[in-house]
C-alpha cells in the first residue's frame, strides 16, 4: 500500500509554455523560449492520494464528498495481490516568479511539500490491517515473512533558486541546459524499514518472532535551519524549430521581439537529488536485530506517534546500531524524467508525453519514492485559454484521465476526473489549482510589430530568409 503528493504531477498544467512557473519543476531547462517573458506566480496547491488496497465501493468522489455518514461499511479491500502500495503527495507554492528573455531564464519559488509512501504491504499484513490482529483467527498460529517493507514520510519548506541558458543555436536546433537548486527546511518526518520479520500471531495473546531486522526513526518536532539540507534538480532540452533560429532571441529586442514555433521539443532531467536533515538530538531512532521473542499482551501495545520506534526497543540490546548510516536525514524523493512534446499546429495544438520514474533511496537511507509515471496529453494553449487532457499510467499500471484549465491567471485541474462523476471504486483522489500574473510581453517589445507583420519574414535584415514551416 503506497500514499503520495504534488498532485501526483499535475500533468495537465506542467508542459504549457504559457506557465513556466509551473514547468521548471519538471525540468528547469524549460524555462527558456517560454512564451511569458515575466510569469508571477501568486499561489497554487494540490493534493494527490492513491493506493491499491481499500477503495469507496461505486462511487464518486463528489458523492464522497457530500456523504455525512460514511463509515468503514463503505469501504471494500481488495484481495488475491502478492504485494500493496499506497502513496500521497500535497504541495503549496508561494511567491514563484520566472523570467525568460533571449538566450537566459532565471526562476524564484518557495512553497512546502509532503510526501508518504508505504511498499510492499505483503497480503498476510494486509488482511490482518483489514480485520484486526487479535480477531483475524484464519492468520492465527501460522508462520508469516514479510521481506523489504518501507514506509516513509516527508513534509519540508523549500525555496528553489533555477537558471538555464541556451547554449547553442544551430540551423533550425536549439540546445538548452538548466540548473535548480533548493535549500530545503525539514518540518516533520517518520520512516520504518523492514528487511526481513518472522513472526506467528499465536492467538489474541501471543505474538512470536523468529526474526526482526529492520529500523525505524521519527521527527515531529517541527525545524527552520539553515543546515537542513539541500537538493538540485537537472535539466536538459533539444528543440527543433519550424524555421532557423540562430537569430532567435524569444522575448528579446536582440531577435526583433518576434516568436519562432518549436517544432518539437524533447526533455531530460533528473529531479529532487539531495536530502532533508533533521537534529540528531530531535529524532527517535531504533534499529532491530532480533532473534527469537515472545510478544506477551501485544494489543495493548500503544505508543505516541513521537515515539513509535521505541516500541520493542526494550528487548533490542544495541538499539543505536542499525542498518541507517544517518537516520536524522532521509532523502528528497528523486526522479528522472523525459518530456516530448510536439507542436501539431504552431501556436495552438500540442501533445505532449512524459515519463516520470522515482528512484528510491538506498538501503542504508530513509527517504520517500516518488511515484511512476506515464502520461499523454494532448492540450491547446492560447494566450488567454489553455485546455489540456492528460491521460496517465500512475505507477505504471492504473490509467487515469484528467482535465486542466487554464483562464488567464487562474488554472484549476485533476488528473483523475472520471472519479468525481462517475461510480466506481475509488481509490484515490485529487485536485489542484494556480493563481498567477503573467506579463507576457517585454516592457521594452511594445513599440514592435507582431509576428508576421514584416513580410521581409519577421527578423528583418538580421533574420535568415527560409521556409518557414519546412
Amino acid at each position: 500500500m503506497c500514499t503520495h503528493s504534488k498532485s501526483q504531477e499535475t500533468f495537465g498544467a506542467l508542459n504549457t509554455n504559457y506557465s513556466p512557473t509551473n514547468s521548471v519543476h519538471i525540468n528547469p531547462s524549460s524555462m527558456l523560449d517560454a512564451k511569458t517573458w515575466l510569469d508571477i506566480h501568486i499561489v497554487g496547491a494540490g493534493v494527490y492520494a492513491n493506493n491499491d488496497y481499500v477503495s469507496a465501493e461505486n462511487s464518486t468522489i463528489i458523492r464522497l464528498l457530500r456523504q455525512r455518514d460514511f463509515t468503514d461499511d463503505d469501504l471494500q479491500y481488495k484481495a488475491g495481490t502478492p504485494m500493496y502500495h499506497a502513496y500521497n503527495r500535497n504541495f503549496v507554492q508561494v511567491l514563484s516568479a520566472v523570467w525568460s528573455q533571449g538566450d537566459h531564464a532565471a526562476g524564484l519559488s518557495f512553497g512546502g511539500y509532503s510526501y508518504t509512501d508505504a511498499r510492499r504491504i505483503d497480503e498476510p499484513m494486509a488482511r490482518f490491517i483489514e480485520n484486526g490482529i487479535t480477531l483475524y483467527t484464519d492468520q492465527h498460529s501460522t508462520d508469516y515473512r514479510m521481506r523489504r517493507f518501507r514506509a516513509n514520510s516527508l513534509s519540508y519548506g523549500e525555496a528553489k533558486i533555477s537558471y538555464a541558458y541556451t547554449f547553442q543555436k544551430r540551423r533550425r536546433n536549439m540546445f538548452m541546459a538548466g540548473i535548480s537548486y533548493k535549500k530545503i527546511f525539514p518540518i516533520v518526518g517518520g520512516a520504518a524499514s523492514i528487511r526481513n520479520l518472522q513472526y506467528n500471531v499465536y492467538n489474541d495473546t501471543v505474538l512470536h518472532i523468529y526474526d526482526f531486522l529492520g529500523d525505524a526513526m521519527v521527527n515531529t518536532q517541527p525545524e527552520f535551519s539553515m543546515k537542513g539540507g539541500w537538493g538540485f534538480d537537472l535539466g536538459f532540452t533539444f528543440q527543433r524549430m519550424y524555421s532557423g533560429c540562430e537569430s532567435y532571441y524569444p522575448n528579446s529586442r536582440k531577435g526583433g521581439c518576434n516568436r519562432l514555433y518549436y517544432k518539437y521539443k524533447i526533455g531530460i532531467s533528473i529531479n529532487d537529488l539531495g536530502y532533508a536533515k533533521f537534529n540528531p538530538d530531535n529524532i527517535s531512532y531504533v534499529g532491530y536485530n532480533l532473534g527469537e521473542n515472545d510478544v506477551l499482551n501485544y494489543a495493548d501495545l500503544t505508543t505516541e506517534i513521537e515515539t513509535f520506534p521505541q516500541i520493542l526497543a526494550d528487548r533490542e540490546s544495541t538499539p543505536d546500531d542499525g542498518v541507517i548510516r544517518n537516520p536524522h536525514k532521509m532523502s528528497l524523493p528523486t526522479s528522472i524524467s523525459v518530456q516530448f512534446d510536439r507542436n501539431i499546429l504552431p501556436h495552438f495544438f500540442y501533445i505532449n508525453a512524459t515519463w516520470v520514474h522515482g528512484i528510491p533511496p538506498t538501503k542504508g537511507a530513509f527517504g520517500p519514492r516518488r511515484a511512476h509515471s506515464l502520461s499523454v496529453t494532448p492540450r491547446i494553449e492560447t494566450k488567454w485559454f489553455d485546455a489540456a487532457l492528460p491521460l496517465s499510467l500512475y505507477e505504471y499500471n492504473r490509467l487515469q484521465l484528467g482535465l486542466s484549465l487554464r483562464f488567464y491567471f487562474l488554472t484549476i485541474g485533476t488528473d483523475k476526473l472520471l472519479n468525481y462523476f462517475i461510480p466506481s471504486d475509488i481509490y484515490g483522489a485529487d485536485i489542484y489549482f494556480h493563481l498567477k500574473v503573467p506579463l507576457f510581453r517585454n516592457p521594452k517589445c511594445k513599440s514592435r510589430k507582431a509576428f508576421g507583420s514584416d513580410r521581409k519574414g519577421g527578423f528583418g535584415r538580421n533574420f535568415p530568409k527560409c521556409d518557414a514551416y519546412r
